[in-house]
């Protein structure tokens, strides 16, 4: 009797156990991927914390090196920035996976390019699988709509003062280290010596690529889009934001947070949080 009992228990538990994995299995099979893009300046390394830690929560994660960044940059414009994440995006939609793009700053642009031929992919006008669930936005320095019937203004009237241009090949960060380091415009929100830090990983940006008038509109309600304020961030200030979402026609779901420029190393776990919220989980 006892060990029919115990046989009993152990058969019990063996089928728990399975049922969980199971259970997990299946839950990371319907989470979506995300694919994180960088902001100018940087590679997609800044994201190293908030990737493991969605990851770890079942998400597929693809953060994307910008081929206008770094090396070479005075070498492309936007077009390869926009094939790179068009790669993985086609990737993960040809696997039968959701997808959410997330983008910083500069990165957000890239985006909204890289989802212009993908329309008919919008969780807005398909229910399949393999759609684009949205665009996320973190402090995101975007194309006004009216940029794509007229001309686009030189980046170089309308840049902040901390940007210093090589000509028209290459842009900096480094235009006024006095008054205007990269531990105040990007990275206010961190320890100074995290700040200095992460400055030395700063990478010049491809001026053509900053330069380049936007070819693609999501946020006109083709595509679900949400804008993430810093209400700290030095960049790209709240006042500025506003401006996104007041255009006439723009379709904005919209979320303050208490957070700088860079909030995948400022506020990671409000970060992971938001792109775990806008999946649809509750957390």
């Amino acid at each position: 009797m006892t060990c029919s009992f115990s046989l009993t228990v152990f058969f019990c538990t063996l089928i728990l156990i399975v049922d969980h994995i199971a259970a997990e299995a299946i839950t990371h099979a319907k989470k979506p991927a995300v694919i994180l893009v960088p902001a100018a300046f940087s590679k997609a390394s800044v994201y190293n914390q908030v990737k493991l830690c969605l990851s770890h929560e079942g998400y597929d994660v693809i953060a994307v090196n910008l081929p206008s960044v770094g090396k070479g940059a005075a070498k492309v414009n936007r077009i390869p920035d926009i094939e790179a994440v068009q790669k993985s995006l086609k990737q993960q939609i040809q696997n039968g996976k959701d997808v959410i793009l997330v983008g910083n700053s500069y990165g957000g642009t890239v985006i909204c390019d890289a989802v212009g031929d993908f329309e008919a992919k919008s969780s807005i006008k398909f229910t399949g699988k393999g759609k684009i669930l949205g665009l996320i936005f973190f402090s995101g320095f975007l194309p006004y709509m009216s940029e794509l019937s007229n001309a686009h203004p030189d980046i170089r009237s309308i840049s902040p003062s901390w940007f210093r241009f090589e000509g028209t090949s290459r842009v900096f960060w480094d235009g006024d280290l006095t008054n205007l380091p990269p531990s105040h415009t990007l990275y206010n929100l961190l320890p100074l010596d995290q700040a200095a830090q992460y400055s030395k990983r700063l990478q010049p940006s491809s001026f053509a690529a900053l330069n380049a008038t936007a070819k693609y509109i999501p946020y006109n309600g083709n595509f679900r889009s949400l804008y993430v304020v810093g209400s700290n961030d030095n960049a790209v200030p709240p006042a500025l934001a506003k401006t996104y979402f007041e255009q006439p026609g723009a379709k904005w779901e919209t979320l303050t947070i208490d957070g700088d420029h860079s909030p995948m190393l400022s506020r990671p776990d409000e970060f992971v949080k938001i792109v775990r919220r806008f999946a649809g989980e509750r957390v």
